[in-house]
C-alpha cells in the first residue's frame, strides 16, 4: 500500500468520521471515504470490496449505485456493469462476512495511528463482545501502550472463552505480570498458583526457557522488558544491555541468569547508536516502582555501556545490590569514545553521589579509558563502592572472566550475597583477551616482538577470535613483514569474510608493499559485497594519492 500524502489526510478524515463518533455499523460516507483511500493508493480491488460491501449495506443508495458504476468503468473492470445488480441482489440474500473493520485497520496501522486503531477495536467489540481473535487483539494493542490496568477485564472474559489448554496458561501467565505490574500482588499470585497447579506438566513444555515476557516500558527508543519465571521467586536482576546489543536479541547475561531463579527487568534499546540518552533515572524507577515491592531481593547487573545503567540507573531502586562491569557510556563528552562526537549527552556528566550502596564494580585499572573515569567519576560518585581490579582485562571484562572461569562463581557469589575473591593472578593463561590486551600494550610501547609473541598466544587460545587476528597483522606490518601480513590477512577473510576490517588491512599490506593498484582492486572487489563506508573512504584516499 502507498502510503501518500493525501492518503494520509484521508486516514485523518476516517478516523474522525469512524473512531470519534464511534460507529460500531459504518455509514454510507465511511464506507466512501475508505473506498477513496484504497483507489488513492492504487488498492483498486481493497476500494472495489468498499464499495460493494457498502450496497450490501445500504442497497437502496442510489449515490453508491452511481459511484460503483462509475468505478467499473473509469478502472476498466470486465463485466462490472453487468454483473453489478445479479451480485447486488444475490449480497442481500448471501451476506459475507464484513471486511470494512478489517480493511480500516490497515489504514491506521500504516499510517502508524496505533491508538486510533486501538479505539476502532474497541468500537468493532461492541457488535462481537465474545470474538476470541478480537479480544487478543485488543489485549496485544493495550500492552504496546501499557494501558495494563485497562486489559484486565479483557484477560478475564478471553479466559472464559478459551478453550485451548496452551492458549490458557500463557494467558493466566501473562494476566499475572499485568497484575503485577500493576501492583496487585495477591490476584497475580492467583494466576500463577493456578498455573503451576492446573498445567504443571504443560508449563515446562510451553516455556522451553522458563519466562514469559512482557514489555512494560517502550518509548520508542528504549524499552524495558520483564521476564517472570514459571518457577516462584522472590528475586529479580535488573540487566542493562552492552555496547552490542539492541532489543532483537536476548537481554544481557540472559543465558546465565536464567538458571540462577531470578526474574529479569531488562533495559533494552532499538538501535546500536542509542546510549539511553532518551530515558532518565525518574522515567526508568517510575516504569518499575509497582514491582519493585513484590521482590525480597533486588539485583542490578550489566557491562560497559550497561555498566554504566547499572550504576546510573539500578541506583534507583531501593535496597539493590549492583554488580557493574567496566562502567562506560561512549556518549559521555568527557570520558567517551568517538561515539561522543555524534551524539547528545543529556545525563548528568556525574552520577549523583550515593554514600548508602556498596556497588561491586570490576575493572581493569590498566584501561586507559575506563581508568580515568573510575578514578575521577565514579569513586566520587559511590565511594563505598567494592572495587575489584583486573589487570590487563581489557574493557571486555566479562570475556576475560569467563575465560579465567570466574564469571559464572562471581555472578552466583553475587546473587547470593557473598563475598568475590580475589583470583590467582596465574589464571590469566587462560585468556586470549588478557593476551591480546597485554599485546596492545606492548605494540603501543613499541615492544614489537613481545606484542607478536603475545598475539599468537592469544590466537592459540582462541583461533577464531578477530581482534587477536587484527592485532596479528597490524604487528607484522609495523615489523615490515608485509607478506607475512597479507598471508595472516587472508586466512582471516577466510574466517570472517563478513568485516570489512580485514580487507582494510590487506590493502594496508598492499600499500605497504609498494602496490597501491592491488590495494585498490581488494577494496573495489570486497566493496561490492560488503557495501562499506571505511571501504569507500578508503578507495577514494587511495585514488588521491595516485
Amino acid at each position: 500500500m502507498k502510503k501518500l500524502s493525501h492518503t494520509k489526510d484521508l486516514a485523518e478524515q476516517l478516523a474522525n468520521q469512524v473512531v470519534q463518533q464511534k460507529e460500531n455499523i459504518p455509514n454510507k460516507e465511511s464506507y466512501l471515504l475508505l473506498a477513496k483511500y484504497y483507489e488513492e493508493a492504487e488498492e483498486t480491488t481493497n476500494a472495489m470490496v468498499i464499495l460493494q460491501e457498502a450496497l450490501q449495506e445500504y442497497p437502496m443508495s442510489m449515490t453508491l449505485h452511481h459511484v460503483l458504476w462509475t468505478f467499473y468503468a473509469k478502472h476498466h473492470i470486465q463485466n462490472g456493469r453487468s454483473r453489478h445488480i445479479p451480485r447486488t441482489i444475490k449480497k442481500l440474500f448471501d451476506k459475507k462476512p464484513n471486511q470494512f473493520f478489517e480493511l480500516l485497520q490497515r489504514v491506521f496501522l500504516k499510517n502508524d495511528q496505533y491508538e486510533v486503531s486501538l479505539a476502532l477495536l474497541k468500537i468493532e467489540l461492541q457488535t462481537k463482545p465474545h470474538e476470541i481473535d478480537l479480544l487478543y487483539k485488543i489485549i496485544q494493542q493495550s500492552l504496546k501502550f501499557c494501558h495494563f490496568e485497562e486489559t484486565i477485564p479483557y484477560f478475564e472474559t478471553l479466559k472464559k472463552l478459551e478453550k485451548d489448554d496452551k492458549n490458557l496458561v500463557k494467558l493466566h501467565m501473562k494476566l499475572g505480570m499485568v497484575h503485577m505490574v500493576a501492583g496487585h500482588f495477591e490476584e497475580a499470585e492467583k494466576q500463577f498458583l493456578y498455573c503451576r497447579e492446573k498445567y504443571a506438566d504443560l508449563l515446562p513444555e510451553i516455556y522451553k526457557e522458563n519466562y514469559e515476557k512482557l514489555v512494560i516500558f517502550n518509548n520508542g527508543e528504549s524499552s524495558i522488558e520483564f521476564y517472570k519465571s514459571i518457577y516462584p521467586t522472590k528475586k529479580f536482576v535488573a540487566t542493562f544491555d552492552a555496547i552490542d546489543k539492541t532489543e532483537t536479541g536476548k537481554p544481557f547475561a540472559y543465558k546465565l541468569l536464567k538458571k540462577q531463579d531470578v526474574d529479569l527487568i531488562s533495559l533494552r534499546r532499538r538501535t546500536l547508536n542509542n546510549y539511553h540518552q532518551d530515558i532518565t533515572r525518574e522515567d526508568y524507577y517510575q516504569a518499575i516502582e509497582k514491582l519493585v515491592p513484590y521482590y525480597d531481593k533486588r539485583f542490578a547487573y550489566g557491562t560497559s555501556l550497561g555498566g554504566y545503567n547499572a550504576l546510573f540507573l539500578g541506583s534507583t531502586i531501593p535496597d539493590c545490590k549492583i554488580l557493574s562491569m567496566a562502567p562506560r557510556n561512549p556518549a559521555h563528552p568527557i570520558y567517551g569514545t568517538k561515539e561522543r562526537k555524534y551524539n547528545k549527552f543529556l545525563h548528568p556528566l556525574s552520577h549523583p553521589v550515593n554514600t548508602e550502596i556498596q556497588p561491586i564494580i570490576c575493572y581493569d585499572p590498566k584501561e586507559r579509558i575506563d581508568q580515568p573515569y573510575i578514578s575521577k567519576e565514579i569513586k566520587r560518585s559511590y565511594p563505598n563502592g567494592i572495587y575489584k581490579e583486573f589487570d590487563y582485562a581489557g574493557h571486555r571484562v566479562p570475556t576475560y572472566l569467563r575465560e579465567i572461569g570466574a564469571l559464572k562463581e562471581i555472578v552466583t557469589l553475587f546473587l547470593n550475597g557473598k563475598p568475590i575473591p580475589d583470583y590467582d593472578r596465574r589464571l590469566h593463561r587462560k585468556s586470549a583477551e588478557y593476551h591480546r590486551v597485554l599485546g596492545l600494550h606492548c605494540r603501543r610501547h613499541n615492544k614489537l616482538r613481545w606484542a607478536l609473541d603475545l598475539a599468537n598466544r592469544s590466537i592459540e587460545l582462541a583461533p577464531k577470535y578477530d581482534r587477536s587476528l587484527a592485532l596479528r597483522i597490524e604487528v607484522l606490518q609495523k615489523l615490515g613483514r608485509y607478506d607475512e601480513a597479507i598471508h595472516y590477512t587472508d586466512e582471516a577473510i577466510e574466517i570472517h569474510p563478513d568485516l570489512a576490517r580485514f580487507y582494510l588491512l590487506l590493502a594496508d599490506s598492499y600499500v605497504g608493499k609498494g602496490d597501491p593498484t592491488k590495494a585498490k582492486k581488494v577494496l573495489e572487489s570486497a566493496n561490492k559485497k560488503l557495501k562499506s563506508k571505511k571501504i569507500r573512504e578508503k578507495i577514494a584516499q587511495l585514488k588521491v594519492q595516485d
